[in-house]
């Protein structure tokens, strides 16, 4: 296990410190700036330019802060390069899960049997592909409402749109993350039902009520303290329960 998480690990610096040294393309021969630092100026457009977001616009149009321009600034000599290194890890840890997943899959392999071997696969690659979904929808959709938000709330406090680049990219990175996670929870909810603590009569009786208190613990979870991302997350709960159902009928099924 140590040889496995230890390859995991140099992948990963690897790619990052690449991400780090690697020129941008657009600006060779005239200049040297390195590649992570070019997507960060692309992370921080899409993010804050909300006339031309398509997630962000009809939140930003409704608290009348969509032409707002939003400036961020370094508290510390290093505060930049922090933040590209949490721009770095999303990236990295994004690319490479398929890597991990494959190097993790490879590593319990040869103590399993062969059915067992078929089941793991197909759970294990289903939460792979949960996982990625989640972060690319945490960071194209979540996110920028979760900024547009913000600068509403600022607004009406009368401060100026002065904010942390540090904070900016490390709020990026933990709330696509936290989103990658949270759309693996057919996948929890299908072991719960494995271990014998649910079944599809349950779900199917009680859905209103687990839909209702997931919706509380988004409430309570979520970057910014509004509505506003709570339903961006809420959509996609109820189609992810839904197919949480639907994993625990089809399992119930083939028991039969």
């Amino acid at each position: 296990m140590l040889e496995t998480l230890r390859k995991i690990l140099i992948l990963h610096v690897v790619l990052i410190l690449a991400l780090l040294i690697a020129p941008a393309p657009n600006e060779l021969p005239r200049a040297y700036d390195p590649l992570l630092f070019y997507a960060m100026n692309l992370t921080k457009n899409y993010m804050l330019d909300f006339e031309h977001n398509i997630f962000a616009y009809p939140f930003a149009k409704l608290f009348g802060v969509s032409s707002a321009k939003v400036t961020l600034i370094a508290h510390g000599w290093f505060d930049s390069l922090t933040a590209a290194l949490y721009l770095a890890a999303l990236i990295t840890i994004a690319a490479l899960s398929p890597v991990t997943t494959i190097l993790i899959y490879r590593y319990v392999e040869p103590g399993l049997y062969s059915h067992e071997r078929r089941i793991v696969r197909k759970y294990v690659f289903m939460a792979l592909g949960l996982f990625l979904s989640g972060i690319l929808y945490g960071y194209f959709v979540v996110m920028p409402i979760v900024f547009a938000t913000a600068v509403w709330i600022t607004t009406l406090g009368g401060a100026s749109l002065l904010f942390s680049i540090e904070e900016f990219y490390n709020d990026i990175f933990l709330g696509s993350l936290a989103t990658g996670v949270f759309f693996m929870f057919p996948l929890a909810m299908l072991t719960l039902h494995k271990i014998g603590v649910v079944n599809y009569e349950t779900l199917n009786k009680n859905w209103r009520y687990i839909v209702f208190a997931g919706y509380v613990i988004l409430a309570l979870i979520t970057p910014d303290p509004t509505p506003f991302s709570d339903l961006a997350l809420g959509i996609p709960f109820v189609a992810l329960y839904f197919l949480s159902m639907w994993l625990v009928k089809k399992s119930e099924q083939k028991k039969q």
